[in-house]
């Protein structure tokens, strides 16, 4: 074995005891310790040499910078270097400092040797005596410092990755600055390292290092406070409007309703239509979260208040109303509300709003039609037969058609007495006019029909709080974050419908509107009036169902201007359109009123009160006035929940209770549904069509896609789904509803064009000559990663190239036309085996991926299919002629 001999190591060594880093605050400056020259023999064959590495004449400026080389030389041959003593100067003493391994020194015992601990752990150490040692010292100039190699010796193995030590992965205070700012936008760890070691590509910091920041950081924050007493400090600093009420007999409080100042301003702007729907698991205590939904005139959804509710009676509900209403002007009262059938809750907007008409959101009602009969029918087509008749009874445009399509269900299911009995029973009989379209179509609720917006609220909540573990502080911080989001939305539409005039609205007729009117009143508005020419100026032929419903001119009314040669006046448009602002919510206002009327009955009941009277009026009168201070006056239990208040360290995460039947998130599916997939990328995906595509004057955003599609369609609608806006988006679908990936539309391309040149002959005949046909050729020949105008999909003719290849059944939908395509060729399958997906077309630039109910109505069959199939494809269309009867009917006044 191979001798070491390190003249002045072992002497210096032992002046000094092994400790931890230090400040000394007496002895004397032991230069001789450096020019020591007694030799020691280290015998370690892992020994290595790093003198040359730490030898250096340089002089650094400072002790910052003497240190970060130090480090940063370490770094680099694989050490960890760390500060051994440190000592700051004085009496006649230079700074100076010490340098070693963070495996120098020994292991400490704290028990006696072969002594058990009471509490054995599976600790280590990593300590082994390695006796490097560096020293630097302050000259006398300035700040400036040198450094002197002392022993550059190490007695173990260089370290081949630094992550996983301790000292090198700590955060610096630049890196602890942007993990803070990122911690607040709700970035996770995983994600905030991610960008740590994106900016610096020495960081050696684990996803450990990362969470103990973060924790050091809320627990600084929280300065001792319980989660409630953080919840009520975050609502007064960012001033939202905050109610609550303490059960008297456990002093504690059971329900909390607080709202963003800005969506209070929205609430006053358009208080017309409201949907209101709670959810649960949204924190670590067993209460039910009340959200308040309204929507804007751009069509985008906004929350007004949130309530958490000790439970969901009626009391509560009224309680969290009444907060409501006490935001709300007198002549500015909701017409609508939109709610599930719970009972509790009809009733305390009955009591608390009785102006206002109570619609049942249709979508629950179809999947409880659901749970409860499809289990009754023995067979599919006899299931799906049911469910397409009870949606157009659903439908029916007036009471006489409610009555026939009704007595025509009873006929043809007769054999199924309990599915009738029970729609009739459970829905028909006591709730018809809160959501049959015969009355629901009476009332204008702007297309309100179902909760979808809160059911699409609730998820993108709960995926942003992702774990039901949180408290109240983190939860509200998480919903905070998501309401700017959401805020700022709604500004960015407002500027577009004030500042951006589309191609398609610069027709005279719509003179008045342009500027005016949100530009998804415009859009329905030019739906309309492109139905104006085949309903001329027949009332009655019209329908006037968006007159109603929406507030805007109907076909009828637009073909009397058109007739007229004048342009559509502003004033037939309803208020609520032509708000694109809000009321804001100043200090101004709150100046005007006065309390002091009020002061003086409180000062009188106060007087005439006992003693055990006044403490309860001052208690109340605290509480008002400085709710922190209440709690931290109140004991501990005050502010913390339990299983039946609202107090307890320990809980249950599950849920408390099972929701209703009425009670379903956007992510439930039933049997006969394709799956779907809720991706985090979808509201990037849409910043990115928004930066590189500007083809219209707005772009849609995930809840106006619906509404892309035919108002008849729209019930029938399970979900809608976006892909990456680059050109092949109608590719992407495709390939996505084909089990391939969106990120396979090449794979799409190329069958296309191969289906195509397959059968080059038959296409050309299909096409109406070679022309078209090598358009389309072209039209699909793109493989680039962004695909140019010229290369979109182009529909209806890519419809028949999709269908034959993959032997399915292809549905497009959207505002302007409709289609189903088949298979050309091939023999047809057993009904069961049959693969159905649709596609819609919106904003005239883009394809989307869309998820229809069972059962639902079908677009009629592409001409030229009966025209070039081959006569072994005779069959296709036979399951599928009553689903295309009842989309005649349904959409007759749209194509």
């Amino acid at each position: 074995m191979q001798l070491l001999s390190i003249p002045g190591c072992y002497n210096y060594l032992l002046s000094f005891e092994v400790m931890d880093e230090q400040v000394l605050s007496e002895g004397a400056d032991h230069d001789d310790d450096e020019s020591s020259t007694c030799g020691s023999s280290i015998g370690n064959e892992d020994a290595v040499d790093f003198t040359s590495a730490f030898t250096t004449d340089m002089v650094f400026n400072s002790r910052e910078e003497l240190v970060e080389w130090i480090r940063d030389t370490g770094k680099r041959n694989g050490l960890v270097i760390v500060i051994k003593k440190s000592d700051v100067g004085g009496d006649g003493r230079r700074p100076r400092i010490s340098f070693a391994c963070e495996r120098s020194g020994a292991y400490r015992r704290k028990y006696a040797e072969g002594q058990t601990p009471k509490r054995p752990k599976t600790t280590g150490t990593k300590k082994c005596g390695c006796p490097f040692l560096l020293k630097g010292h302050k000259l006398d100039t300035d700040d400036d410092w040198m450094l002197k190699v002392i022993c550059g010796v190490h007695n173990h193995p260089v370290t081949q990755h630094v992550e996983g030590h301790s000292y090198a992965g700590r955060l610096t205070e630049q890196e602890a600055n942007i993990l803070v700012d990122l911690s607040r936008s709700n970035i996770s760890p995983k994600e905030i390292l991610l960008t740590l070691k994106q900016r610096d590509m020495h960081n050696v910091s684990t996803i450990k290092a990362i969470y103990n920041a973060r924790h050091k950081y809320k627990v600084g924050e929280q300065v001792g406070q319980l989660h409630m007493h953080q919840l009520m400090d975050k609502l007064m600093k960012h001033t939202y409007i905050e109610w609550h009420r303490c059960n008297e007999e456990m002093d504690c409080i059971k329900d909390l309703f607080w709202a963003h100042p800005f969506a209070v301003g929205l609430l006053r702007s358009f208080p017309r239509v409201l949907i209101m729907d709670c959810t649960y698991k949204t924190n670590m205590y067993p209460f039910s979260l009340l959200e308040i939904i309204g929507v804007t005139s751009t069509e985008l959804t906004f929350s007004i208040a949130f309530a958490y509710l000790e439970s969901e009676r009626e009391d509560n509900y009224i309680w969290a109303l009444e907060r409501l209403r006490s935001m709300m002007a007198d002549d500015a009262l909701p017409s609508v509300i939109v709610t599930d059938k719970d009972l509790a809750l009809m009733n305390a907007v009955r009591a608390v709003f009785p102006s206002a008409t109570n619609l049942l959101c249709r979508w629950h009602i179809s999947k409880n039609v659901s749970v409860h009969c499809k289990n009754l029918f023995e067979t599919k087509e006899r299931w799906e037969a049911f469910i397409c008749s009870w949606n157009v009874l659903v439908l029916s445009v007036s009471e006489q058609e409610y009555m026939q399509h009704l007595s025509a269900m009873e006929n043809d299911f007769s054999r199924y007495p309990q599915a009738i009995d029970y729609v009739k029973q459970t829905w028909l009989v006591n709730y018809k006019e809160k959501f049959v379209a015969a009355w629901t179509d009476l009332v204008m609720h702007f297309g309100n029909v179902t909760m979808n917006r809160a059911e699409t609220t609730h998820t993108k909540l709960k995926r942003l709080l992702a774990a039901p573990q949180g408290n109240f502080e983190t939860s509200w911080a998480r919903v905070h974050c998501l309401l700017e989001q959401q805020h700022n939305e709604i500004k960015a539409s407002f500027e577009r419908s004030s500042t951006i005039v589309q191609h398609n609205f610069k027709a005279p007729i719509f003179e008045e509107l342009r500027g005016f009117v949100s530009l998804n009143a415009m859009n329905i508005i030019l739906s309309e009036f492109e139905r104006a020419d085949s309903v001329r100026r027949s009332a009655s032929a019209c329908g006037c169902v968006f007159r109603r419903t929406h507030g805007l001119p109907c076909a009828h009314e637009i073909a009397e201007y058109k007739h007229e040669r004048r342009s559509i006046p502003l004033s037939t448009v309803d208020p609520h359109w032509k708000k694109l602002d809000f009321v804001p919510v100043t200090q101004d206002t709150t100046l005007e009123l006065s309390f002091r009327s009020e002061i003086e009955m409180f000062v009188k009941r106060f007087e005439e009160t006992d003693g055990p009277g006044k403490l309860q009026l001052l208690k109340k009168l605290r509480e008002l006035t400085n709710s922190i201070s209440t709690l931290n006056s109140a004991s501990a239990s005050h502010a913390e929940p339990e299983v039946n208040g609202w107090y307890s360290s320990k809980l249950d995460t599950s849920n408390y209770q099972d929701p209703s039947e009425f009670q379903y998130v956007l992510s439930v599916q039933d049997s006969d549904s394709a799956p779907l997939r809720t991706s985090s990328a979808t509201s990037m995906q849409l910043k990115g069509r928004q930066k590189e595509k500007v083809y219209r004057g707005r772009s849609l955003q995930p809840l106006s896609f619906i509404d892309s599609f035919p108002a008849g369609l729209r019930p029938y609608i399970r979900d809608v789904q976006d892909v990456t806006p680059d050109g092949h988006s109608g590719f992407r679908v495709v390939a996505d509803l084909m089990d391939m990936g969106e990120d396979n539309w090449a794979q799409v391309r190329r069958d296309l064009v191969d289906e195509l040149q397959s059968y080059y002959d038959e296409y050309t005949q299909l096409y109406g000559g070679a022309d078209r046909a090598q358009e389309l050729l072209h039209t699909l020949s793109c493989f680039e990663s962004h695909a140019g105008i010229e290369h979109w999909m182009a529909m209806p003719d890519t419809g028949h190239l999709i269908a034959s290849r993959y032997n399915i059944v292809l549905l497009l939908l959207s505002q302007k036309q409709c289609h189903t395509f088949l298979p050309l060729r091939s023999v047809p399958l057993p009904r069961t085996s049959h693969k159905i997906i649709a596609i819609g077309f919106i904003n005239e630039c883009h394809y989307v991926k869309v998820f229809m109910h069972p059962g639902s109505p079908m677009a009629p069959i592409s001409s030229d299919w009966f025209r070039h199939r081959n006569p072994c494809a005779q069959g296709w269309e036979t399951p599928y002629t009553a689903h295309i009867r009842v989309f005649r009917d349904l959409m007759t006044d749209y194509f």
